[in-house]
C-alpha cells in the first residue's frame, strides 16, 4: 500500500488528498487555480481497517475512486474570457467516463488521449477487427486530459469549479514517486 501524496507526485498533479473540510481555508489570499483531491472511499470499512493498524485512512489503495475538483478564481480586477481548465488524469488511475462537470452552463469540456496534445469532445482510436479498419469512441479508461473550456466572461473574484473522478483500478498499486512529465493543471 502506497501513500497517495506518492502517486500524486509521480503524476505531476501537485496535489494534496483532503477531507472536505480542509479544503477552504477562510485566512488565505484566493489563489489563480486551487486543485484538490478527495478519496471518496477514505470511510470504508477497508480504510478504517488501515487506520485501525496506524496507517493514514485517506491512503490511496486499489478500487479507491478519487474525486479531482479544480476552483479556478479571477483574481484579477478585470474580467477575463476563454478560460481553459487542463488537468491530466494521475498516472495509474483510470478516468471515469461521464464524471467532468463544472458550475457553469458556459464550459465545453473535452479530452485528450494522446498526453494533452489535442483534445475532442469525443476522442476516437482506429483499431483492426476481423482485418478491416475501424474508427471507434476511445473508452475512457485511455483518456489522458481532461480541459473545461469557459466561454462567457468571468467576472474579478468569481469563480469556476470543475470536477472529475478517477479510479486506481482494482489490480493496481501506484507506483513510486517518479519525475514529473508536466506540472498540475493548467489555466490558459
Amino acid at each position: 500500500m502506497k501513500n497517495w501524496r506518492s502517486a500524486a507526485t509521480l503524476s505531476a498533479a501537485a496535489v494534496v488528498l483532503l477531507s472536505a473540510s480542509a479544503f477552504a481555508q477562510e485566512d488565505e489570499q484566493p489563489q489563480a487555480l486551487v486543485i484538490a483531491a478527495f478519496n471518496q472511499m477514505a470511510d470504508d470499512a477497508r480504510h478504517q481497517e488501515v487506520a485501525r493498524q496506524g496507517g493514514d485512512a485517506n491512503a490511496l489503495l486499489p478500487g479507491d475512486v478519487i474525486l479531482y475538483r479544480l476552483v479556478f478564481t479571477n483574481i484579477t480586477d478585470v474580467q477575463v474570457r476563454n478560460v481553459e481548465l487542463k488537468d491530466p488524469v494521475p498516472a495509474g488511475l483510470h478516468y471515469v467516463g461521464g464524471s467532468a462537470t463544472a458550475d457553469r452552463e458556459d464550459v465545453t469540456i473535452t479530452y485528450s488521449i494522446d498526453g494533452g496534445q489535442t483534445f475532442m469532445d469525443r476522442p476516437m482510436i482506429e483499431q483492426v477487427i476481423d482485418g478491416e479498419r475501424v474508427v471507434n469512441p476511445a473508452p475512457p479508461e485511455m483518456y489522458t486530459h481532461i480541459r473545461w473550456l469557459v466561454s462567457d466572461w468571468v467576472q474579478p473574484g468569481a469563480q469556476v469549479t470543475a470536477e472529475f473522478t478517477a479510479q486506481l483500478p482494482a489490480n493496481e498499486v501506484p507506483e513510486e514517486p517518479g519525475e514529473p512529465s508536466e506540472g498540475p493543471g493548467e489555466v490558459f
